[in-house]
């Protein structure tokens, strides 16, 4: 019986990333930039006050959404890519928390080998469309595992690993982050051969016990020329991956069964939520132990068309997404970015005060007014756009109703041991538990008011979206429009408590 593994699925990503990391680290760029990489550094030669002002402006358009062009293609080859977003701290100053992670994308063509080799980073991977066999030699004890979509694969840093398309027709597509452990928000790729191609000539003869000719045959610049990070499997060499993938390795059961350590198929279990709006397939350490050490939870969302999440937000977790299918637009509510901007005006307004001889108003009273305010960040996703959502931070997601795909989005929730996901709206709302003094305090009406309005809504999750609910009647319109008051309400609330 085949084995489907994801953990060498991890490496090869990983293995991608690393050797795009090298090559990456030249800075060469394919293609534009997302928008805010070029207004960030398009402009040059205007001074230290200048870059301060570019950073601004680029922190107050969207640094929480990055566009499919924002990746970079950090390995190419005729037989598949790898691409990279740039570490997360040189994208925008908010970011700075998670500037030990990085983001890539495998995509290996038909019948295509990612040679063994190992990064110097933790791997998680999600397989988003075709099949391959990874291979993973780990503390001495080599597994071939058989990956397909929904497989989630966690390799640790530094296991040699090598993966192969097997099919002969479809891509084979992989989504991965990847946690650095050598130098924050940079990684590398070592590949097997060479490393051993690097040893000096004598540190060579000594360890392989043959010839000069037999040595530089396989490790010297001639065998070299003829590899490269991916390449093309012949029919005969993809049936003997997938043999040792049926002979060896460990069976695709865990949790139920055996003990496969770096595995799991997120859309063979039981959604965690599920109604006519969408499904929600999530796992983290209670059922996917390779999870642990990660602290990472990975989830994929199937956001029916024309229907969205509910308003929530994470109490612990740094949310990193890759839309994988389907499009709609996003809206991630930030304190940050209008305080960033409140302060940038008092800045220049404390100047000309000081210009004028009129001195500053108190910095206390100017922090008061910052912590009253918030921005919401709106932003159109597609295939292929990525987007983070900070702890704290409400946040919605919206699949469009114009296409006939459901909006699909994978997800790596980092610090997930102690989060809690808290809605804003629906059936199970937060706000529906407040006490009735708390909810006529908050709000300014009579308790029953406020009760009609955040019971109305029976659907747990995913909601109806926007266009959706045109066909509504006034009265549901007005109640709707009372919602979204009440909503604003509890995130000022929310926000002024940062």
């Amino acid at each position: 019986m085949a084995i489907r593994a994801t953990i060498p699925l991890l490496f090869l990503l990983a293995a991608g990333l690393l050797f795009a990391a090298a090559v990456g680290t030249s800075r060469e760029e394919e293609g534009r930039r997302g928008e805010q990489w070029e207004h960030q550094h398009g402009k040059q030669g205007r001074g230290r006050e200048g870059e301060q002002e570019q950073e601004q402006e680029q922190d107050s358009r969207r640094p929480y959404v990055f566009g499919p062009r924002s990746f970079q293609r950090i390995v190419r080859s005729d037989h598949g890519s790898v691409e990279a977003l740039r570490p997360f701290n040189e994208e925008s100053r908010l970011l700075r928390g998670i500037k030990n992670y990085r983001v890539t994308i495998i995509k290996a063509n038909p019948r295509s080998f990612i040679v063994p080799g190992y990064p110097d980073a933790d791997t998680i991977s999600y397989v988003v469309q075709g099949e391959g066999v990874v291979t993973l030699i780990e503390n001495g004890e080599k597994r071939s595992y058989t990956v397909r979509q929904g497989d989630v694969v966690v390799a640790p840093a530094g296991t040699i690993r090598h993966l192969a398309n097997t099919d002969g027709r479809r891509k084979l597509i992989v989504a991965n982050i990847l946690h650095t452990i050598s130098v924050p928000g940079k990684f590398q790729y070592f590949l097997g051969e060479s490393l051993v191609s690097s040893l000096s000539k004598r540190v060579q003869r000594a360890a392989f016990k043959s010839s000069d000719e037999r040595r530089e045959k396989l490790f010297g610049r001639q065998g070299r020329k003829k590899q490269g990070f991916i390449v093309r499997a012949s029919p005969e060499q993809v049936r003997e991956f997938l043999r040792h993938a049926s002979e060896g390795g460990q069976s695709h059961h865990w949790p139920f069964g055996g003990d496969s350590r770096s595995t799991y198929n997120l859309l063979e279990q039981r959604p965690t939520i599920a109604n006519r709006h969408g499904r929600l397939y999530e796992v983290d350490a209670r059922s996917f132990r390779a999870l642990g050490d990660q602290d990472v939870r990975v989830s994929f969302a199937n956001i029916t068309a024309g229907s969205m999440t509910a308003p929530y937000y994470n109490t612990q977790s740094v949310k990193i997404s890759v839309v994988l299918e389907g499009e709609g637009e996003v809206e991630i509510v930030c304190p940050h970015l209008s305080q960033d901007s409140e302060r940038h005006q008092q800045g220049q307004s404390e100047r000309e005060h000081h210009q004028r001889g009129h001195g500053s108003e108190s910095e206390s009273e100017s922090e008061q007014q910052q912590q009253e305010k918030y921005q919401t960040i709106r932003a159109r996703v597609s295939r292929g756009s990525a987007l983070v959502v900070p702890p704290g931070h409400p946040a919605v997601a919206i699949s469009s109703s114009r296409g006939s795909n459901n909006l699909q989005i994978v997800c790596f929730e980092i610090n997930a041991q102690k989060n809690e996901r808290v809605w804003l709206a629906g059936k199970n709302n937060v706000l529906g538990k407040l006490d009735r003094p708390a909810k006529e305090l908050t709000f300014g009406t009579p308790a029953r008011e406020v009760d009609e309005v955040l019971e109305a809504q029976q659907d747990e999750g995913f909601l109806a979206g926007p266009e959706q609910q045109q066909g509504q009647g006034e009265e549901e319109w007005r109640h709707r429009g009372r919602g979204e008051e009440a909503v604003e309400s509890f995130l000022r609330m929310a926000t002024s408590a940062f």
